[in-house]
């Protein structure tokens, strides 16, 4: 399921998410696992295109630099809520604590009676997955909108087996056009690639700035190009490799 993707300029810029795109979805997160040649890769893009890759992703910034490691590269974690920018500069805006911490102790319950449920509390928002126990999806749904409707600061940002709570105003597209306003990313052609729902404001505001959006697998989606992990690395890696 492989489209032939577009050539880039050289004053390109890569944002990448992780699950699903950098890395393949596990049964659960702690058990994903990093193939050698993805800090090969980010290492020779980052090199090639002058510091010009961030990830951007729901995942925690500790999380992320752990599977990463050595690398340390820009990221825009927790959707954008805690953003590293490439000088090493932390951003991070209202976390919302009390919101998230009430919607946590509501979706506990519901986590500790069915095993398989895993309820993530994040420094910015609370995800709750349901991979393990798909036919929980409905219980799951109907738990987290019950959670909105008397927090209204949150928002529900479904993805892949997993349904996860977040203060308004906060997305990966919101998060790209903050990298873009800085150093080394500014004036470049932004490219992001990503395979879930929660890509979708990165993909809309990169088609906007008449970037490349590449969507991994399957889904309806507003990016322009469509691969799997298979055809996005060896694309990627004939760009890492060009001189």
């Amino acid at each position: 399921m492989t489209e032939i993707l577009p050539p880039v300029v050289r004053n390109s810029a890569f944002f990448f998410d992780f699950d699903g795109t950098l890395v393949e979805i596990a049964s659960r997160p702690d058990l994903v696992q990093v193939e050698p040649r993805v800090r090969d890769l980010l290492r020779a893009l980052d090199d090639r295109f002058g510091g010009a890759v961030a990830v951007v992703t729901g995942r925690p910034l500790d999380v992320v630099d752990g599977f990463l490691a050595p690398l340390a590269l820009p990221t825009a974690a927790e959707h954008g809520s805690v953003r590293r920018g490439a000088s090493g500069r932390m951003h991070a805006g209202d976390k919302g604590n009390e919101v998230i911490e009430a919607a946590h102790r509501m979706l506990k319950p519901l986590a500790e009676a069915n095993p398989g449920l895993i309820l993530e509390r994040k420094s910015s928002s609370v995800a709750l997955h349901y991979r393990q126990r798909p036919e929980l999806s409905e219980a799951c749904a109907a738990a987290v909108e019950e959670v909105v409707a008397k927090n209204p600061r949150l928002v529900i940002l479904p993805g892949k087996m997993v349904f996860e709570l977040k203060p308004k105003g906060v997305d990966k597209g919101i998060a790209v056009r903050a990298f873009l306003e800085e150093a080394p990313f500014k004036g470049r052609v932004p490219i992001f690639a990503g395979d879930d729902v929660t890509d979708e404001h990165a993909f809309a505001v990169v088609n906007e700035l008449g970037g490349i959006t590449i969507k991994v697998d399957d889904g309806e989606t507003q990016a322009k190009y469509r691969t799997d992990r298979s055809g996005l690395f060896d694309w990627l890696s004939g760009l890492a490799e060009k001189p």
